[in-house]
């Protein structure tokens, strides 16, 4: 007997589907359509009876904008199912990106070379006039008080390399933006109106 984990077939296209939710033109493709149904629902004032739109518009606009539901848009089966897509996929990115962002705030594993140090772009390199042994930790913990986490490693008699980096805090925030963008999706599926 085959479980659905086990079929050849059904795990590629599954994970084809998932990859298709998280991803970040899946989810912007929502949310323009939503912004498009927003403006629309913003602009033409919602759930009035229909003479008040053969008033306002004509009767041909007024039975245009019926026939397509903008006087309904925010209750429509079409805005309810674009927030549903978007809470998946939000989901789905909090989700994939969650445990990386955590254990890089949890852990700090720098392995450095000076090869590797010249390719980035915020760098420096500095002669001391003094021994870098005496220097060092006065050095480290300027850098640590200012807020920089940092690896040291001894690359010669009188040489260090130092890694530092910061701002590793600043991921929570994605976490934040997106698990808010999940939260008001469910508000607006939970009423429409």
């Amino acid at each position: 007997m085959r479980t659905m984990g086990s079929s050849p077939r059904l795990a590629p296209a599954l994970q084809e589907l998932l990859e298709l939710l998280a991803s970040m033109r899946f989810a912007i493709a929502l949310l323009t359509l939503i912004s498009i149904a927003s403006v629309i629902g913003t602009v033409l004032k919602q759930n009035e009876p229909a003479s008040a739109y053969v008033n306002q518009f004509g009767p041909f606009w007024a039975e245009f904008f019926l026939l397509l539901g903008l006087p309904t848009v925010y209750g429509s089966s079409f805005f309810l199912l674009t927030l549903v897509f978007l809470v998946i996929s939000t989901s789905l990115c909090i989700a994939r990106n969650t445990p990386k962002i955590l254990s890089e705030l949890r852990t700090f594993k720098l392995h450095i070379s000076e090869q590797s140090l010249k390719a980035f772009h915020h760098r420096g390199v500095r002669a001391a006039a003094a021994s870098p042994d005496a220097i060092l930790p006065r050095l480290v913990a300027d850098l640590r008080h200012n807020g920089w986490r940092l690896s040291t490693r001894q690359d010669g008699p009188q040489r260090w390399l130092i890694a530092c980096k910061s701002g590793g805090a600043n991921k929570l925030g994605y976490l934040c933006a997106h698990s808010a963008i999940v939260l008001i999706c469910l508000g607006g599926m939970l009423d429409g109106d």
